[in-house]
This record gives structure tokens, sequence and C-alpha cells, in this order.
């Protein structure tokens, strides 16, 4: 039979930190998917299908879309540092954002000691970091088919000379 002190400790516990762990991660992925995927329609659309199609023009905007995916990752570390913060979890922004960069990117290297009750939440931090690097690689993965397929385009419109 399971003590009423374990059920306690379960509900004042695990309970919260995983409903804050998991709404902060929805919002973060819903972020996430709104900034890749607006990345790659901004990324069809400024390469597009002209009859002469520019490499540099197609590199610069990959190079472009990249640095926009990358900037959505630290925007939901952010995030993640906001809510920290908001809950006093952290004491300060630095602590916050350290905690939740370190976190995301899975590499745990930052030491903290949490408050009592809160030592789920950095699972919760690594399993959103996990599922953004996957979605922002498969967005980079798209751009790289689009730009190939843009980039074979190039050569084909390439005037052939009949010597």
């Amino acid at each position: 039979m399971i003590s009423t002190d374990t059920l306690e400790l379960v509900y004042q516990n695990a309970i919260p930190q995983t409903a804050f762990g998991l709404a902060i991660m929805s919002l973060v992925l819903i972020f996430d998917g709104i900034g890749f995927i607006g990345t790659m329609l901004f990324f069809k659309t400024n390469i597009g299908s002209s009859s002469y199609p520019s490499m540099l023009k197609a590199i610069f905007f990959f190079v472009l879309c990249i640095q926009m995916l990358a900037l959505t990752q630290l925007a939901s570390m952010c995030i993640w540092a906001g809510a920290l913060l908001i809950l006093g979890i952290c004491p300060n922004w630095l602590t916050a954002l350290r905690l939740s960069a370190s976190s995301y990117t899975t590499l745990g290297n930052f030491t903290y000691t949490l408050p009592g009750g809160w030592h789920l939440v950095p699972s919760f931090i690594a399993f959103s970091g996990l599922f953004s690097f996957a979605w922002a690689s498969s967005s980079t993965i798209t751009m790289v088919g689009i730009l190939n397929k843009y980039l074979d385009t190039s050569k084909n419109s390439i005037p052939k000379s009949n010597f």
C-alpha cells in the first residue's frame, strides 16, 4: 500500500512540474512551428522559379533562412527562461537563460540547484529542444531540396553555345 506521504509528494512535485513542463513545451513548439514554417515559406517565395535563376541569390536566401531558424531556436530558449523567471524557479534572467540554454541543447553542463519540487523541468526543456532541433533539421533538409532543384534549373537555363 502506498503511504499518504508518497502520494502527497507526487501530487506536490510531479503533477505541477509535468503540467508546467507540458504547457511551456507546447507553447515553444507552437512558436517554433510558426517560425519554421514561416521561414520555409519565405525561402520558397524568394527562391521561386524565375526563367533566369541566380545561384548567388539562392545561396544568400538559404543562409539567411538558416539564420532565421537559429534565431527561432534562441527565442525558444528565451521563452523557457521567461517562464522559469516568472515562476521564481530561477532568481534572475541570466541564470534562467543559462539553465534553459544548457537544458534545451541537452548539454546539461550548467550547474544550478533548482528549488525543491522543480527537478523535472530541465527534462521538459530538453524534450522541447530535441523536438525543435529535429523540426529545424527537417526544415533545413527541405530547403536543401528546394535549393538543389533551383540550382539544377539554373544549370538548364544557361543558354548553350552552338560551338
